[in-house]
């Protein structure tokens, strides 16, 4: 039989009893449905020791589609065995600290998200507002093994917990980020670069004794020049993290400090909830073109769940201050 008329519940179901028959009865296996930024609904697959509460997820909304073989399936089901092995909890971390707000707060942080896009979710945590954007506050994992790479969202029954006020949730958070996750930024045609000679390495073979110079790293590099192109200077803000850098945009002194640098009012464009891409604003380009280049990129090159905004900011030297055009 090469395809089936599976339904997306039967695929997960049959994902399920496949990893079970491979895990064995020191496991259980179950699926959970996860709601995600952006009101995104995603099914996770779980994979539980017994004698372990934590468990990784992996989401397998993507790996479906009609018609899918059982040999698909089967391959998808080694897959997500072999990630299993290699993300296994062997114990719970220990989230202690999580519980106490003395002992929480210096792991708490914020990153940024779309107000209107998380409508819901906005009534259950604490938040502020800016613009069209919100700060939500988290608690970041950086026990074993986790070391910074996960998080817990903060909220409004924690704050309850904690028996401390939301301003002091903010201030808290607002002071801990930047030195948490440090801001760094990047020439984009730096970041291109990289990933472009990263791809020739791949891609191309190594030069043999005869070919010497053909595939060498010069080579690679006016390639990689050529393939660029003169384009206009555009830089990545981040953190060090690469994990919520978006927020990076509020951290105090960062935007006057490059502006100052580069001498000139800065375009902010929200590629994700990880980066923005900061433009000098003394480019030959508008801002209706700004915000169609942010739309077709959230469209066609982000994650729907890493979406922050399809709008264009603008920072201002004069009156360091973020204003929103469109």
């Amino acid at each position: 039989m090469n395809g089936t008329s599976m339904n997306f519940t039967s695929f997960t179901q049959t994902i399920l009893k496949k990893l079970q028959e491979k895990l064995g009865e020191d496991f259980s296996v179950f699926s959970h449905t996860i709601r995600k930024n952006n009101d995104v609904v995603l099914t996770g697959v779980m994979v539980k020791r017994k004698d372990c509460s934590a468990s990784p997820t992996f989401y397998i909304d993507g790996l479906y589609r009609e018609g899918i073989s059982q040999e698909e399936i089967q391959k998808i089901a080694d897959t997500l065995y072999e990630r299993f092995q290699d993300a296994e909890l062997k114990e719970d971390p220990d989230l202690s600290d999580f519980m106490e707000f003395d002992r929480a707060k210096g792991k708490l942080a914020f990153k940024l998200v779309h107000a209107e896009r998380n409508q819901e979710l906005l009534k259950e945590v604490p938040h502020k507002l800016f613009h069209d954007l919100a700060l939500v506050f988290y608690y970041t994992v950086q026990e074993a093994p986790f070391y910074g790479n996960a998080a817990i969202l903060v909220y409004n029954s924690h704050v309850k917990h904690w028996k401390i006020s939301e301003k002091t949730l903010v201030q808290t958070a607002i002071e801990n980020t930047p030195a948490l996750f440090p801001a760094v930024i990047e020439n984009m045609q730096d970041v291109m670069r990289k990933i472009l000679m990263d791809s020739l390495k791949e891609d191309l073979p190594d030069a043999s004794e005869e070919e010497e110079g053909l595939f060498d790293e010069e080579w690679r590099e006016e390639l990689t020049r050529q393939m660029l192109g003169e384009r206009s200077p555009m830089y990545v803000l981040t953190n060090r993290q690469k994990l919520y850098g978006a927020a990076c945009m509020l951290y105090p002194g960062v935007l006057k400090a490059f502006a100052r640098q580069q001498g000139k009012d800065l375009y902010i464009l929200p590629s994700s909830i990880h980066e923005v891409i900061l433009v000098p604003a003394d480019q030959e380009i508008g801002c209706e073109e700004l915000r169609e280049i942010v739309t077709e990129v959230n469209r066609t090159q982000v994650a729907e769940d890493e979406v922050l905004a399809d709008s264009v900011y603008y920072y201002s030297i004069g009156n360091d201050e973020i204003l929103r055009l469109s």
